[in-house]
């Protein structure tokens, strides 16, 4: 019998071609092949004779099928070949090359810096933060200012930031196989922080902070706290019923002004030394210092033993009532407003 696929020979019990695998229908005439494309070929037999057979030219014969297997298994062969090749290369590649940090613009006001590779420190306790720190690689110039931190023996926690003291406190959180401490200095830094140091000498340490709740990182070094002050300007002008010290006991801020053109300004536990002049008339200039030097312009009214510095009421206090100054609020200075002084001139 003859396959009417490739045109080879095969056994009259055959239901599949051995040599292209076709599917051998033997009750099938010839045409039902034709159908599908098949055509008729002549093909020489043994005895040299010819004989009209069906054959269909898109299918392949078995040399043409084992061309084709082979030609596959290359190909995938060399695709996986070129994967693995390229996978590697990358690899190797990026195990060279840095990582990449974006570029940004370098600030005073920065405080997280990357972990440290020195040595750590095994044996150590609380008492190894008091003293005065900086922020790892932080410098400043005449015209800048950094803030420095310390630590008292009595829990006292400080930033000092140009002519800004803010004060807070610290209490040690340690455990047995933990050491940890809260630190909360307002408007810096607030809340719980594991800590250790690294270095050979004490003077020399550098203390890691790591904060629990974001898992940033900051370095201090040893530095010695520096104030930064500012000098009165030359056209210094006073109005002579500024001088003196202002309070205002219920928001706890208050102000002092002295008459050599310095001025003292406190709102909580900030406390910020500055110069001040009379700019213009019921316009007061306050010069300060943090990461450089800062001026305000704040508008004024006085009245009687009452200062209204942009709508909050301050009362003048004598050398006796600052020494009592956090004692109790008085009912007048509850019951007064700003609207009370608009129209003085």
């Amino acid at each position: 019998m003859i396959c009417p696929r490739c045109g080879e020979t095969i056994d009259d019990f055959e239901t599949i071609c051995p040599f292209c695998m076709q599917d051998i229908d033997k009750n099938a005439d010839f045409n039902d092949y034709r159908k599908d494309g098949f055509v008729q070929i002549q093909k020489k037999n043994d005895a040299d004779t010819s004989e009209t057979i069906n054959y269909n030219p898109k299918y392949m014969n078995v040399a043409e099928f084992n061309i084709f297997v082979i030609a596959v298994i290359f190909v995938l062969f060399f695709s996986l070949f070129t994967i693995f090749s390229l996978r590697f290369v990358q690899k190797s590649v990026v195990e060279n090359v840095p990582a990449y940090v974006p570029k940004t613009e370098a600030t005073t006001e920065s405080k997280e810096t990357q972990p440290t590779t020195e040595k750590k420190v095994k044996n150590y306790s609380i008492k190894d933060l008091i003293g005065s720190w900086k922020i790892k690689g932080m410098t400043e110039t005449k015209t800048t200012a950094i803030p420095y931190y310390s630590f008292t023996e009595d829990g006292i926690a400080q930033e000092n930031y140009g002519s800004i003291t803010a004060t807070g406190v610290y209490k040690d959180l340690s455990e047995k196989n933990r050491k940890a401490v809260y630190i909360s200095i307002e408007d810096s830094f607030e809340g719980a922080f594991d800590f250790e140091f690294t270095g050979t000498q004490k003077k020399d340490y550098t203390l890691i902070l790591t904060e629990v709740s974001t898992s940033r990182v900051y370095e201090f070094v040893r530095a010695e706290a520096k104030a930064k002050k500012i000098s009165p300007s030359n056209d210094f002008k006073a109005d002579e019923k500024l001088i003196g010290y202002w309070l205002n006991k219920k928001e706890k801020k208050s102000y002092r002004f002295n008459s050599d053109g310095t001025a003292v300004r406190e709102t909580g536990n900030l406390s910020t030394e500055c110069t001040w002049t009379v700019s213009k008339k019921g316009v007061i200039t306050i010069k300060y210092m943090k990461d450089q030097v800062k001026s305000l312009n704040l508008d004024y009214i006085i009245k009687n033993d009452s200062l209204a510095i942009t709508k909050t009421i301050y009362k003048k206090q004598t050398d006796s009532e600052e020494t009592t100054a956090e004692t109790t609020v008085t009912e007048t200075e509850n019951n007064e407003n700003y609207e009370d002084y608009e129209d003085e001139e």
